[in-house]
């Protein structure tokens, strides 16, 4: 089983079991803007503690949960760590929590045809690049920025920059934020020209 079938499986088994999910990550940015190889997937679920056991007992047999909760550290949202069993493959899944941004970007997203047949929650293509653009900062990883970049190139003129420029402002990433479209705005000129 590779990745996305893995990921998929998960989905299919919480949206059997009404868990309320979306997938971030790397998935949510290679499908707004230019992909990228990944060796595994993130979502963010929301899942009552007391349902946990319950979800479980529910997961497909190649994938397994691991028994202890950790914590992301950029935001110190709850984690799991799910392995996919005979693969490198892993998923992690955050409990959705009570960050502001964190709740609003669960409340917008919508329902997408990423693979073909397969319909899934991602959050807006704004919300990745608040999010990836928070990670870049706080945990300083370049893929992120590298990421917000991409989806920048993709969808920019598209995007509702108000929104962004706010939980920018917030979590004070609004210089990263004009260094990504700086960057991005020579793809949109190169576009225009053609």
């Amino acid at each position: 089983m590779n990745g996305t079938e893995a990921l998929l499986e998960l989905i299919g088994c919480l949206e059997r079991v009404a868990v309320p999910y979306m997938v971030v990550g790397s998935y949510s940015s290679n499908y707004y803007g230019i992909p990228r190889s990944t060796k595994d997937a993130d979502l963010v679920v929301h899942l009552p503690s007391s349902r946990w056991a319950e979800l479980a007992r529910a997961l497909p047999s190649e994938i397994e949960l691991e028994s202890q909760t950790s914590f992301e550290m950029v935001t110190s949202t709850k984690k799991e760590l799910l392995r996919v069993k005979d693969s490198l493959f892993q998923i992690e899944m955050f409990w959705l929590s009570e960050d502001a941004h964190d709740q609003s970007r669960f409340s917008r997203r919508q329902r997408i045809e990423v693979f073909p047949g397969s319909f899934v929650y991602l959050p807006t293509a704004e919300d990745v690049v608040i999010q990836k653009l928070r990670w870049s900062r706080g945990a300083k990883r370049p893929k992120d920025f590298s990421d917000t970049m991409a989806v920048l190139q993709v969808q920019g003129r598209k995007l509702d920059w108000p929104y962004i420029e706010k939980w920018c402002g917030e979590h004070g990433t609004l210089e990263l934020l004009a260094e990504a479209k700086e960057e991005a705005a020579k793809v949109w000129d190169d576009d225009s020209e053609t």
